[in-house]
Order: C-alpha cells, then structure tokens, then sequence
C-alpha cells in the first residue's frame, strides 16, 4: 500500500458520487485518510472502488461519506452480501450502468 492508493481512492470516491449519485461527496480531512488506510490493509484498492460503487448506488439514504461506507455495520452487512452469487452481478450490472466504455 502507497500514500497516493490513498489519494487515488479518495479521488476515486469523489468522482463516483458525482457520476452515481449527482451530488458531492463529503470529506473529513485526516478522518478519510486514516479510514482508507486502514481499510487499504484488509482490501486492494480495487476492491475498495468495488464496495464504494456498490455503497454509492446501494444506499442512497446514507450520506456519501468514506466514514460512512466503511462504517463496522455496512462493512458487516458487504462481507454477508459478498457471499451470495447475486451481489456479484448486481455489481457488475452497476458498473456496466455508471462506467460503461461507451459512455
């Protein structure tokens, strides 16, 4: 893990509230950098954009927050949801909605 998978994931974050849910994320500077810290030693960065996009499109009445999302509750509520085949496509049905190559 490198100090800029921090920014790019919190630059990611930032882009993919604006793209799904058409509002601006919000940040608490140091708190957001720390969480993704953190969480960076449990998933690649990839897989953190993964959960982001499922959390954005999800859970719209949760405010678009990093603390949010990698709050212990809907972390306990993904790692349920990552074990049953449909999260998986739902996933991708959500990507192929909001980061399609032809758009």
């Amino acid at each position: 893990m490198q100090k800029n998978d921090i920014k790019a994931f919190i630059d990611f974050f930032h882009d993919a509230c604006a793209k799904i849910r058409k509002v601006k994320a919000v940040f608490e500077r140091g708190k957001d950098g720390n969480l993704v810290k953190t969480a960076l030693k449990k998933f690649s960065r990839r897989h953190l954009e993964m959960l982001a996009v499922w959390f954005l499109a999800r859970k719209p009445k949760l405010q678009p927050k990093i603390g949010t999302m990698l709050s212990k509750k809907i972390m306990e509520e993904l790692e349920r949801k990552m074990k049953q085949p449909d999260f998986w496509k739902d996933l991708d049905a959500i990507f192929e909605k909001h980061y399609s190559r032809l758009q």
